[in-house]
């Protein structure tokens, strides 16, 4: 047992929250304690406060460090509430930019950030494994690249070993990777979601690259790029990628071979199972599957009865009925959709009693459609 938690059984949605290690917790209670003054403040309690953000962010400069192999510091880290926050604030920081190219399986707060800023957006091929073809579009000058690193809904890794050739900036979002694969080369500015490592909902960490020409277009007092910075989530976001770090390797290999497991049942034991995303080239703990003849609403909400929490549809809005675009965009059936993500510490008995679950309730669910 490693110092990170265990999820409670039957816990298969990852991407949507992770449970704090105790580490974690504790420091989010101290600096609660510690931490709760505006750290712009000039009396004691702000400069307390003040004192523990940059304590985290350069806690977080190190950690990135070690994912990255770029050599960071804490001024070079910022934070902002949210993933569409920290793009909209990040992207005017690239000077002479007079578009952007992205591609069209990013998130929906990418993509809105993107169209916010008015320039001329070009969107990038992508082929049926979720792959995006950056060279295809690479005579294009002043533009943007903006790409996941891995596809939070699919799971598959983006090759960007040609960014480099084509000396145009690259605003990463590594959310899905960071803590669970390398994290890619080539970004000028990378952003990642303290959640999906196990530290708090509510910040996002951007991180500079020190040879970019990359520059804060606005003031972000103490690295806080909006109103009311939140210290203690900041600390805490700090405390649970520092915490993770050891295990890194393990959790990847482990989870890897999980859903290598899982896929192999659900293709044997299941009819007209159809999966989504790069088999190999993927985060270790993503799995995508679409089951013929259900709806993914149905099947989320049976196996949510029978204690198996798993998400469905669209990654990026949970509570729409539209299709997932991700899906759509890469030609992949939308229907009957599962989006299955492993926590810390899953264990092979977790996976075999999801995939019982999940062949008596596609059975009873074709039944009951008459399938």
């Amino acid at each position: 047992m490693t110092g990170l938690p265990r999820a409670p059984r039957g816990y298969f949605d990852a991407v949507g929250g992770l449970e704090m290690a105790p580490a974690t917790a504790r420091a989010l209670s101290r600096a609660n304690e510690l931490g709760w003054a505006d750290p712009i403040r000039a009396h004691q309690a702000g400069r307390q406060s003040a004192l523990l953000a940059h304590t985290a962010r350069a806690s977080l400069a190190a950690s990135l460090t070690t994912v990255t192999g770029v050599e960071l510091t804490a001024d070079q880290i910022f934070l902002a509430p949210t993933m569409s926050v920290a793009a909209s604030w990040a992207i005017p920081g690239f000077r002479g930019i007079t578009q952007i190219m992205h591609s069209p399986i990013e998130t929906l707060a990418l993509l809105d950030a993107c169209q916010e800023t008015g320039l001329p957006l070009t969107s990038l091929t992508v082929d049926a494994l979720g792959h995006v073809d950056v060279s295809s579009r690479a005579d294009l000058s002043q533009a943007l690249l903006v790409i996941q690193a891995a596809n939070i809904e699919i799971g598959t890794i983006q090759d960007l070993s040609g960014i480099s050739s084509t000396a145009l900036p690259l605003l990463l979002d590594a959310t899905a990777i960071i803590g669970r694969a390398p994290v890619p080369a080539g970004w000028s500015v990378l952003l990642g979601h303290a959640s999906s490592w196990g530290g708090p909902a509510g910040v996002t960490v951007i991180a500079a690259h020190p040879t970019s020409s990359w520059g804060p277009s606005s003031l972000a007092p103490h690295g806080w790029v909006s109103d009311g910075s939140n210290v203690p989530a900041i600390v805490a976001a700090a405390t649970a990628l520092e915490s993770l770090l050891p295990h890194v390797d393990d959790q990847g290999r482990l989870t890897f071979e999980l859903i290598e497991h899982l896929r192999t049942r659900l293709s044997h034991e299941i009819a007209d199972v159809a999966f989504a995303g790069d088999p190999v080239q993927r985060v270790p703990h993503i799995l995508n599957c679409s089951v013929l003849y259900v709806s993914g609403e149905a099947l989320v909400s049976e196996l949510d009865r029978r204690g198996f929490a798993v998400a469905s549809g669209s990654a990026c809005v949970a509570d729409s009925d539209r299709a997932s675009h991700v899906l759509v965009a890469i030609g992949a059936f939308t229907g009957g959709n599962l989006r299955i993500s492993l926590p810390f510490n899953c264990t092979i008995d977790d996976v075999d009693a999801l995939v019982d679950a999940l062949v008596l309730v596609v059975g009873q669910l074709r039944a009951e459609a008459g399938a």
